[in-house]
């Protein structure tokens, strides 16, 4: 009997050693991160790649999640974002234009992360304008500033000397000397190319124009508001600027640029991250310059914000994401290979680029002349009126004053229930 129950102790004792052996091991298993989607719209190589390495860099920092960053065209995002809203389908992470998250924001796209990161000690690093564009009219923050932009001349300095000019124009009178002095119909070179397409790009390069004639998007049935378009215009009717603008995305007329086919164009800060890749050649000497003026100088603020999307179980961890994708080093980085403007004052005196590089310097005067768009809960209405607008007058469907005074009637109402917070 001793003996036969020594056997079942020394049997007892076993498998409690490999119980316990076995809770030890199943204890330093570690649980697979969580796949977390994260939606952008960086069509440009430097940007895909930046965003791709930083990506990679946090998945290895960290075991709780895996980021999985996957590119949706821009206007299939904002599609996705609308259904989304209602079906409930929508990734953890979001990227969105600057001008138009409130409107999302109000679709109920974006969750409020205001606990998440009000006592984020960085978060007074950012420029207030940038920021803004991540909250509601309450204050409620939704996400944060990736980058900012604005827009300025770009000019073939070999086309321009041709012609006798040693300088870009700085008004609109030269301006409009110069685009008739470089236009050739016969090599269908045009004195200016600018993207005039159906969407927010084109908003976004009329504004300068609007702004520059006394315009502003509160009164858009103004005279000066139609003298602008009225302009721009005149430049395709009398053949200075190919009718295809309409047609030309921002990318569009920058190929058209150094196609060696238009002799100046509306050009973004991302495009000189372009020429220093290596993505896009210019084979002829360029200059950028102030946007030319009429009653006063004037450019756009753009840029992209990611925000955290309602209805994601990862909420905690998407915020730790962006506040590691927006610390001042990765800004700078991601601000000086894309080509873009940082949106923290910190990230911003840790390059000098943007001093030092003549490109960059007219950019950071231009930033001191350029508008917001919006921010407002209906931007998007707001956006299409206006680009309605510019091409049915370029394409000579309507006149500028009647093609602007349509776009106010619709603008006009809804900025009187709702005005745009002045800063």
């Amino acid at each position: 009997r001793r003996k036969k129950g020594g056997k079942n102790m020394k049997k007892t004792l076993f498998t409690a050693i490999l119980l316990a052996a076995s809770l030890m091991a199943a204890s330093t298993v570690q649980a697979a991160p969580q796949e977390v989607t994260m939606w952008h719209y960086f069509d440009q190589k430097p940007e895909q790649e930046m965003l791709a390495d930083m990506v990679e860099e946090y998945n290895s920092l960290q075991d709780d999640i895996h980021i999985n960053a996957t590119f949706v065209s821009r206007t299939e995002l904002m599609n996705q974002y609308t259904v989304g809203a209602l079906s409930g389908e929508l990734p953890d992470i979001g990227q969105v234009d600057s001008p138009d998250m409130e409107s999302y924001i109000s679709l109920g796209v974006f969750e409020d992360i205001t606990d998440d990161i009000k006592d984020w000690d960085e978060l007074d690093q950012f420029y207030d304008g940038p920021l803004s564009s991540c909250m509601d009219a309450d204050g409620k923050y939704y996400g944060l500033p990736n980058n900012s932009n604005c827009l300025a001349l770009l000019c073939n300095m070999d086309i321009l000397n041709a012609a006798g000019y040693d300088e870009p124009p700085t008004t609109w009178d030269e301006f409009y000397e110069i685009c008739k002095a470089t236009t050739n119909p016969d090599d269908s070179v045009y004195g200016f190319s600018m993207c005039a397409i159906g969407n927010e790009e084109g908003t976004f390069q009329f504004i300068p124009w609007l702004y520059s004639a006394g315009g502003s998007v509160t009164d858009l049935g103004s005279a000066e508001s139609a003298n602008a378009l009225s302009f721009l215009a005149k430049l395709v009717d009398e053949g200075l600027m190919s009718k295809e603008v309409v047609n030309w995305g921002q990318g569009d007329a920058l190929n058209a640029f150094a196609a060696g086919k238009a002799a100046m164009m509306e050009s973004g800060t991302w495009h000189i991250g372009q020429f220093d890749m290596g993505d896009v050649t210019l084979d002829f000497n360029y200059k950028y310059a102030l946007l030319p003026k009429d009653k006063e100088y004037a450019s756009v603020i753009g840029g992209e914000n990611f925000g955290v999307c309602t209805g994601t179980e990862y909420k905690e961890e998407c915020v730790d994401f962006l506040e590691y994708m927006m610390t001042a080093e990765n800004n700078a980085d991601w601000c000086e290979i894309a080509g873009k403007l940082p949106t923290r004052s910190d990230a911003n005196e840790l390059k000098d680029f943007w001093t030092e590089d003549d490109r960059y310097a007219v950019f950071s005067e231009e930033m001191n002349y350029a508008v917001a768009r919006g921010p407002h809960e209906s931007w998007p209405t707001i956006s299409e009126a206006i680009y309605t607008a510019e091409q049915s007058a370029l394409l000579g469907e309507k006149t500028a004053e009647d093609a602007m005074a349509e776009a106010n009637n619709v603008v006009a109402p809804i900025l009187e229930e709702v005005p745009i917070a002045e800063e």
